[in-house]
């Protein structure tokens, strides 16, 4: 439980019941000297001078609220605010952004004011935004890790974003807040292993077995060729060796082919994705 929220009420109250201890008996005091006017000028000075000292410490009470309600306030908008990972709120009924902070304004490209009259499917390429609004009606409550989701610059860099949200009310309506972080280079870095691991596989496979295939004929023919005692053998075996040599050719500019594609995936992969 907040004390917090009863500190007010108790101090009213303390002031209450100290004022009753030590008031009363003094006026009871003074009864025997006063007539019965003054004795009622008394009280009722005594009356407001309880209502003047519990007005002075109900001020000081609320002022002390208000300083530390402003206080945290200003702690919060400062967290949302200055916080390095991009920020931002957005109406759960229309998708509108109603606040960003700094550090989304510098990831995304566009301004405060710009974000402000955007919807936040403005931020997705099109092919992500009907996913997005299916994921974005069924999420589930509270903070939730939302994954990694394409997003688009202003400048239409495509980004990808590790996403997590949570609901919340804002100015009176359903929102919610979302934190993002950019792991575009985790992901390029990732893809970029998965397809020189699927290269090298494949041109592993040609080499251990369509080159060692053709290699291993172009061998026993040789060696058949050194055993036959027939020129016209010696023929037969002569356009095989041709027809394996060529065989073994096409196979080695295959896999030059995959080792040159592999190579301008990697320069690709290294510069930004744009639509």
């Amino acid at each position: 439980m907040n004390f917090r929220l009863f500190k007010i009420p108790v101090g009213f109250l303390i002031v209450g019941i100290l004022w009753a201890l030590y008031s009363h008996p003094v006026l009871a005091s003074l009864d025997r000297y006063l007539s019965s006017g003054a004795r009622e000028i008394v009280r009722s000075l005594n009356h407001l001078g309880f209502v003047a000292i519990a007005a002075i410490v109900l001020y000081f009470q609320i002022k002390k609220q208000q300083k530390h309600i402003l206080l945290s306030e200003e702690q919060y908008r400062n967290l949302f605010e200055r916080n390095p990972s991009p920020l931002w709120i957005f109406r759960t009924d229309n998708f509108r952004f109603v606040k960003v902070n700094k550090s989304a304004t510098k990831m995304y490209g566009y301004s405060e004011s710009e974000f402000l009259s955007m919807r936040v499917t403005d931020i997705r390429p099109e092919k992500e935004v009907e996913r997005f609004i299916y994921n974005a009606k069924n999420v589930s409550h509270g903070l939730s890790d939302q994954g990694v989701w394409k997003h688009k610059t202003k400048k239409g860099e495509i980004i990808y974003a590790s996403i997590f949200t949570s609901d919340l009310e804002f100015e009176g309506n359903d929102c919610r807040l979302v934190i993002a972080s950019n792991i575009t280079d985790s992901v390029i870095k990732e893809e970029r292993i998965k397809a020189q691991n699927a290269a090298l596989h494949e041109i592993a496979w040609l080499n251990s077995h369509e080159v060692r295939k053709s290699l291993c004929s172009v061998i026993s023919l040789i060696q058949l060729m050194k055993d036959s005692q027939s020129e016209l053998e010696r023929r037969q075996y002569i356009d095989m060796m041709e027809q394996c040599t060529g065989e073994l050719d096409e196979m080695l500019i295959k896999t030059n082919k995959r080792v040159d594609e592999l190579k301008e995936h990697d320069k690709e992969v290294q510069e930004p994705a744009t639509l």
